[in-house]
């Protein structure tokens, strides 16, 4: 269990680490998808699991502590630095308080799920809707496990034990293909949420092992609402009402999408999975490496170290994202066939699930950038601003979904403009489309109205800011758009050689293209000598992690050099 307890002090080691746990995490999550794919296609029991899920997943943000670990950290490293013991029982009250909260939650919800769902898939028959009664009852246990282990996080994030962070969500998809492959032939469709469940316990174990070992294993037992408590809820109660919101605005557009052809659930919901993965693998993985940074220096009131750290994020996060969004454009129907193309799910599936995975790739760069500006806040201790901001972004997403779902429902120029630049001007109905465009629009209006607030923020918390370094998001840019026509240019040259007519000739092609593609984005940025390359390749040529186990008294000191000195 060595492994579990090293403490990774670099910011680029620690994104390397869980950019490649949320690599082999994602990958395991596309396998999952093809698995589920290729039994059940894009249809009415899968469209049933993906609803079925919705509530389960709202609960994880709306139970309050759950939801919370950004605002439970900054909060924990307060008390750790005074008083070791103060933090253990932080954390021990907050796991007592989430769980009776929750499972009592979750036991109202299970006798109320029956008037639930009609609400979450009003578009579902009546025999659909039994199904998804069934198996949200099966997944409410999923949000207590998954809420203590987001507690237990805060702990494993701040002694920057980032393994046993990066491993969980890897033994969580493992838990859902055991399902898929052994329960499923049991089972039936009951089985993912068995797999789900089994998924959340190893999720939850990998936290435990690795707070144990820092001795800060919680510990059930009433002691009152305490000062460090409602501090901690005064922070993240705003926090869930934002995260609540964005939940909210995707339960919507599953509602929305249950009044659609069968299937339109089930499309979107696995575009949306592959949209994740390079959010999932470099988004988040920065964002989480560098919060716990973020939050130090604020404390220490570092107005430059805060500045360098922030702008280090954006550029780290958008030097992966444009080159994902070019690429991802450019070569969405391989991604999908290679990704999902299997059994039941047929050419048609395809081709619709790639449309819809453009125009969500259309948004990568604010999905990549969201979670790190949302913990800029945090850092700053300031979880209104988001919040507000998330309504606004929210309403514009569901009434853009709207809009364009019934405008592409119609016959017009728009339509088949849209249809003929997606390459589906066949298929029949093409209403999904619209809620990946309503979806996708709001993100990127969340995502300039976030930063924009957070900047105004920090000027006013440090009483000066820093100006974004333009010059370099330019070359990123540049390089991307040139990689995007070299992999575009590779897969033409393919087209009449090498047809598209099976999985060995659909990966060869694809793989070509975009390795083409990333290795002409990273020769052009070597030859612009952008910083961000210099410094990847400079870490890889050093040592990938720096690992020691922290003492048993923490100092703030300990997180490393200065950031200026990185």
């Amino acid at each position: 269990m060595r492994i579990l307890n090293g403490a990774v002090q670099s910011v680029n080691a620690a994104a390397l680490l869980l950019g490649a746990a949320g690599l082999l995490s994602r990958l395991l999550g596309v396998l999952r998808d093809r698995l589920l794919a290729a039994r059940f296609g894009a249809g009415g029991e899968l469209d049933a699991y993906y609803a079925a899920f919705q509530i389960p997943d709202f609960l994880n943000v709306v139970f309050l502590l759950g939801a919370a670990s950004a605002a439970v950290l900054p909060i924990f490293q307060e008390y750790l630095v005074k008083d070791r013991e103060e933090a253990r029982r932080l954390i021990s009250d907050l796991v007592t308080i989430f769980l009776a909260g929750s499972l009592l939650v979750a036991a109202l919800i299970f006798f109320l799920a029956p008037l639930i769902v009609p609400f979450i898939a009003p578009g579902f028959s009546p025999e659909k809707r039994v199904l998804t009664v069934t198996l949200t009852r099966l997944l409410l246990l999923s949000p207590v496990i998954f809420g203590i282990s987001n507690v237990v996080s805060s702990v494993v994030q701040s002694f920057q034990r980032f393994w046993a962070y990066a491993i969980a969500p890897v033994l969580y998809n493992l838990g859902i293909i055991l399902g898929i492959v052994v329960f499923v032939p049991v089972f039936g469709v009951a089985g993912l949420a068995f797999g789900v469940l089994a998924g959340a316990i190893l999720h939850l174990g990998t936290q435990l092992l690795a707070v144990r070992s820092l001795g800060f294993s919680p510990r059930l037992g009433w002691q009152g609402i305490t000062e460090g408590v409602k501090k901690v809820l005064k922070l993240s109660f705003p926090r869930v009402l934002s995260v609540s919101l964005s939940q909210l605005t995707l339960l919507i557009l599953i509602a929305i999408g249950s009044t659609l052809v069968e299937g339109s659930i089930s499309i979107f919901q696995l575009a949306q999975n592959l949209y994740f993965v390079p959010i999932g693998i470099f988004g988040i993985s920065y964002s989480v490496a560098i919060f716990p940074r973020l939050s130090r220096v604020y404390i220490g009131r570092d107005a430059r170290g805060f500045f360098y750290e922030l702008f280090l994020g954006i550029r780290s996060i958008i030097f992966w994202m444009a080159p994902a969004t070019v690429l991802f454009i450019v070569l969405r129907a391989h991604i999908v066939r290679v990704a999902l193309g299997a059994g039941a799910f047929s050419w048609e599936d395809t081709r619709l699930t790639a449309a819809v995975l453009a125009v969500f790739s259309l948004s990568l760069f604010a999905g990549g950038l969201v979670s790190l500006l949302i913990k800029g806040f945090y850092a700053l201790e300031n979880t209104w601003r988001p919040l507000i901001i998330n309504i606004f972004a929210s309403v514009f997403s569901v009434a853009l979904a709207l809009i364009f779902s019934a405008v592409l429902g119609e016959a017009s120029g728009f339509t088949q403009g849209l249809a003929n630049l997606l390459r589906i001007p066949d298929v029949l109905d093409k209403r999904v489309v619209g809620l990946a465009l309503g979806f996708s629009l709001g993100s990127a209006v969340n995502i300039w109205l976030l930063y924009g607030a957070l900047k105004r923020l920090a000027r006013k918390s440090f009483g000066h800011d820093q100006p974004l370094p333009l010059g370099e998001f330019l070359k990123i840019i540049l390089a991307a758009l040139v990689s995007g026509l070299a992999a575009y240019g590779v897969r033409l040259s393919f087209s009449e050689t090498l047809p598209l007519i099976t999985f060995v000739r659909v990966l060869v092609q694809g793989a070509t293209a975009g390795v083409v593609g990333l290795a002409t984005y990273f020769g052009i940025l070597l030859l612009l000598k952008e910083e961000t390359v210099f410094s990847l390749v400079g870490t890889l040529k050093r040592r990938l992690f720096r690992v020691g186990v922290l003492p048993a008294h923490w100092d703030g000191e300990l997180h490393g050099p200065h950031p200026h000195q990185h």
